[in-house]
């Protein structure tokens, strides 16, 4: 296993004992499994066994409601709060609904 995990390998070990290759990572934490672009003031839910990693604000918005999963720890509130164009709010997100903007949601596991 030792030799599988070398740094020429690509691959790593993340904490549950699973061997991911850290190229798939970075696919992944640059929009590699698509995105939603939100725009209305529905509840918008990631695709099941995925989570949004991360909200690009497109168009000053504010977060009417927000669910996120058991491995993300938010600590405070930030619903209602005015996120500006161009801020980039990172995290584990099962759910999103806007009361006003425009965000991309994008899609990670």
């Amino acid at each position: 296993m030792i030799e599988s995990m070398s740094p020429r390998s690509g691959r790593t070990l993340k904490e549950d004992d699973r061997v991911v290759n850290i190229a798939d990572l970075a696919e992944e934490s640059l929009g590699g499994k698509g995105f939603d672009f939100i725009s209305d003031e529905e509840e918008h839910a990631a695709p099941k066994g995925m989570v949004y990693i991360a909200l690009q604000v497109l168009d000053d918005a504010k977060i009417a409601s927000y669910r996120t999963d058991e491995r993300a720890e938010i600590i405070g509130n930030f619903t209602g709060e005015l996120l500006p164009a161009g801020f980039i709010l990172y995290g584990r997100y099962k759910s999103i609904k806007l009361t006003s903007g425009k965000v991309i949601a994008y899609k990670g596991v």
